[in-house]
């Protein structure tokens, strides 16, 4: 019994690692620590994974608790916007929404992605001046195109003075809430959120909700 388990995992673990081999990475992309760091919450909250997706291009942006998915033909595209949190202190819970947006918000996603030139913009260790730190905010892209996959970061924009990389990713950020209404989405999600205290994955603080959200009668 022993000896199958071990058989079992070691098949396991090496089915997985041919998989992650089949995914082609573009030149440019960062695939060491950070990347592990994704498929981990891709796996937790089951998100799923991009890099073999079908479609003629898909994209997916990062942050706490946040993806953004946009995906489609040329002039055929869709996606949603997926929020996740951990039950505080009992981080075994989970809870996720996905929220879809529509075609025209897609398509203008699509748009601020080329405008801003996001999809070539180099990852934040490859860019000169790009500072790195303890707290702030980390952000991933991710896109898949013409069987090629490329996944970056960019930690904390805004702490990055007047670095012009730093100011064009963060124009794209503001760009997505503005398309989007991510403020409003954000406090949507909060009020569905099943517990009293909860950690947006990625983030160091836990949020308290002020009022106890009142607990459901039996049948109701």
């Amino acid at each position: 019994m022993k000896s199958f388990l071990v058989l079992t995992l070691l098949i396991f673990l090496t089915s997985n690692l041919l998989a992650q081999n089949e995914v082609q990475f573009t030149h440019d992309s960062d695939t060491t620590f950070w990347y592990r760091y994704k498929n981990n919450y891709a796996t937790q909250f089951k998100l799923g994974f991009i890099e073999n997706d079908t479609t003629d291009y898909s994209f997916r942006f990062w942050s706490f608790g946040l993806v953004i998915k946009v995906a489609g033909k040329t002039n055929q595209n869709f996606g949603e916007i997926i929020r996740f949190v951990e039950a505080y202190p009992n981080n075994k819970k989970i809870f996720t929404i996905h929220y879809p947006i529509t075609s025209s918000q897609a398509s203008q996603v699509r748009h601020l992605i080329d405008s801003l030139q996001i999809e070539t913009l180099p990852s934040d260790k490859n860019i000169k001046g790009w500072t790195q730190g303890l707290d702030g905010i980390e952000y991933f892209t991710e896109f898949t195109k013409n069987g090629q996959y490329t996944f970056k970061n960019y930690w904390t924009p805004t702490s990055q003075d007047s670095l012009k990389e730093a100011i064009q990713f963060q124009s794209f950020v503001s760009g997505l809430d503005k398309i989007l209404d991510l403020k409003n989405n954000s406090k949507i999600f909060q009020d569905d959120i099943p517990f009293d205290g909860w950690i947006y994955p990625g983030s160091a603080s836990a949020v308290l909700r002020v009022k106890a959200k009142p607990k459901k009668k039996n049948g109701g």
